[in-house]
């Protein structure tokens, strides 16, 4: 069976680290208690890095077949069924692009930490449908 496994998305995690330094230093400015700023800080940073590590190390996953679309969350292998993935999709704001799925109960999963290109889009529907 072919599998398409998506790569890191980098640039979300750039923006994602910038965004959370910036907002560092505007508490900062704002005369912040320390102690409230650096939990302000820290909890996001460490979710950020420890999603990025374990993706790295393989832990954390998307893959896309013939089934439907695999991935992990929270420790915990999920699975959207091919039968009720209706569409997937590319979603681009600006220079960050990310895949969705759109479900047939008319939900949608974005994958915010995976990386996918058009090449990549076009493979994922004709093993899909």
């Amino acid at each position: 069976m072919r599998t398409l496994e998506l790569e890191v998305n980098w640039l979300f995690y750039v923006f994602t680290l910038a965004l959370i330094w910036l907002s560092n230093t505007l508490l900062s400015i704002l005369d912040i208690p320390s102690l409230l700023l650096q939990l302000i800080t820290l909890i996001p940073l460490l979710l950020i890095l420890a999603t990025l590590g374990l993706s790295l190390t393989g832990k954390r996953f998307l893959h896309i077949d013939k089934a439907g679309v695999s991935y992990n969350f929270f420790d915990k292998a999920r699975y959207l069924h091919a039968e009720h993935i209706q569409a997937i999709r590319l979603r681009s704001w600006s220079i960050l692009s990310i895949p969705e799925v759109q479900l047939d109960d008319g939900r949608v999963i974005r994958f915010f930490s995976w990386k996918m290109n058009a090449d990549e889009l076009v493979k994922a529907k004709s093993l899909i449908r």
